[in-house]
């Protein structure tokens, strides 16, 4: 597992919740008609224990995500694991790999305090839009994964079974900018999501060697500070906050 470690970057973020994502996007300069336009779908089995709402693949750290371009560019459906148990990682994909329209990347994520190892297999293609329920919130429209995303999501528990009677969950409108900052050592990468009924978040990451992971981050947040925005200290998880979001309107909560 040395190898999969020392190739792995790390990925730093930051998420800006609410309002205060919008105010963030006009301070830092970041205009929707530059940026990338997507619609983005998720899978999971959405059910209610009380007056909580299970995601049993979420739970189990298995994330299914759907990226539809609204123009130009490929679609890409990705199978992910976070947080992942790097050695319980199927035998040849313990180390980042690519091939035609395909890549699997092994990396650490940082959020705030929070630091997890990340796994994904991410494959381009053309991917069919979800069809929704009449009453919103979701879709019974399985994933079109490959074998290898399979099986890499079976390494979390996550096996056939499990992957039976998914529900689509979205859409959410999404904007993607790669700005350029002078004032940041490593490329930053800025998404804004909006699942509706004022649910919004800015994701500002961007990544480096682990080595440089620290500073990077510091930088990171010192110059959003210069630029007048605070990131809440308590950094939350904007997929699982959105996806709770989105199974409730899908099972009328």
């Amino acid at each position: 597992m040395a190898n999969a470690i020392e190739d792995a970057d790390v990925e730093i973020k930051l998420i800006i919740p609410g309002e205060a994502a919008e105010a963030t996007c006009r301070l830092l300069g970041l205009e929707d008609d530059e940026g990338k336009r997507l619609t983005v779908y998720f899978w999971d089995k959405p059910s209610e224990n009380g007056d909580d709402i299970r995601l049993p693949l979420s739970e189990a750290g298995a994330i299914i995500r759907l990226r539809k371009a609204v123009k130009g560019d490929e679609d890409d459906l990705t199978a992910k694991l976070r947080p992942c148990d790097v050695d319980a990682l199927p035998e040849g994909w313990r180390a980042n790999r690519d091939g035609k329209d395909w890549e699997f990347k092994i990396e650490q994520d940082w959020t705030g305090d929070t630091r997890v190892w990340a796994a994904s297999l991410k494959v381009d293609g053309a991917f069919e839009r979800p069809v929704a329920h009449a009453h919103g919130g979701g879709s019974s429209q399985g994933p079109r994964l490959t074998g290898d995303q399979r099986v890499l999501l079976a390494s979390a528990g996550a096996g056939d079974d499990e992957l039976e009677g998914l529900v689509a969950l979205g859409p959410i409108e999404a904007v993607k900018w790669k700005p350029a900052r002078r004032d940041l050592v490593h490329p930053l990468t800025a998404e804004l999501w909006n699942a509706g009924n004022g649910l919004r978040f800015l994701e500002l990451s961007l990544r480096a060697r682990p080595a440089d992971a620290p500073a990077a981050q510091n930088l990171l947040e010192h110059a959003l500070l210069e630029r007048g925005v605070q990131p809440p200290s308590q950094q939350v998880s904007k997929t699982r906050t959105v996806l709770t979001a989105l199974a409730r309107a899908h099972l009328g909560r």
